[in-house]
């Protein structure tokens, strides 16, 4: 970014140089008649508010890239929904809060950006981006995007019984083994959640959690 406003700047000012030689000559060449350099004055002028000039002098600022807004408040659902779980396992109670991420870039990125220097309780939250592979990591949260549910009959397989609370984002979700799962109704992003999946992964849901729910299974 730096180089291209330099590059610009030095386009600039050679520019600028020419401009001045050139109305210095026609400035000698119109004092043996001065319609000429009057003629020459107005060149001059047309050619300083063209839109090349003008280009060359102001550096271009590149647009800011559109916000991914699903992944904005996917990210803010996954922090909240873990302040309103707790894990049974004391083993998932010591370290870091461990949130895995299969597929879904933007998702990775917000919740680096947004939640990564935040806290569950007293631990601190780790985001991981998880290789596109059932044989996922141990983790507290384990997000799996549309682009790779293929891989979801042989995670939930894998994580059956283990303490990882599994979140998905297709209709049957929650039938196949989710705990919880994004949906759309009336093109606003809620999420679903069975309680019985819940309970089979250790996870004791709270109140709140159930109340500000979509649909909840029990």
């Amino acid at each position: 970014m730096q180089s291209t406003i330099a590059q610009r700047s030095r386009r600039s000012r050679l520019l600028c140089r020419v401009l001045l030689k050139f109305g210095t000559r026609i400035a000698k060449w119109g004092s043996k008649s001065k319609p000429r350099a009057m003629t020459a004055s107005r060149i001059i002028r047309i050619l300083l508010l063209t839109p090349f000039f003008l280009f060359a002098t102001v550096p271009q600022q590149p647009r800011e890239a559109e916000k991914d807004t699903t992944a904005i408040l996917q990210a803010n659902y996954l922090y909240n929904i873990a302040k309103l779980v707790e894990w049974k396992d004391p083993t998932m109670r010591s370290g870091n809060f461990v949130i895995g991420v299969v597929g879904s870039a933007n998702l990775y990125q917000e919740l680096i950006k947004q939640y990564s220097t935040r806290t569950i309780g007293k631990q601190p939250i780790e985001v991981r981006k998880l290789p596109r592979s059932s044989e996922v990591e141990r983790c507290h949260m384990l997000f799996v995007g549309r682009s790779d549910l293929a891989l979801l009959p042989e995670i939930y397989k894998r994580m059956n019984g283990k303490p990882t609370l599994v979140v998905t984002e297709y209709a049957g979700a929650l039938e196949d083994g989710a705990v919880v799962n994004f949906v759309r109704v009336d093109n606003l992003l809620k999420y679903e959640m069975s309680l019985t999946n819940a309970q089979k992964h250790g996870l004791v849901v709270g109140l709140t959690l159930k109340n500000l729910a979509h649909r909840v299974e029990e």
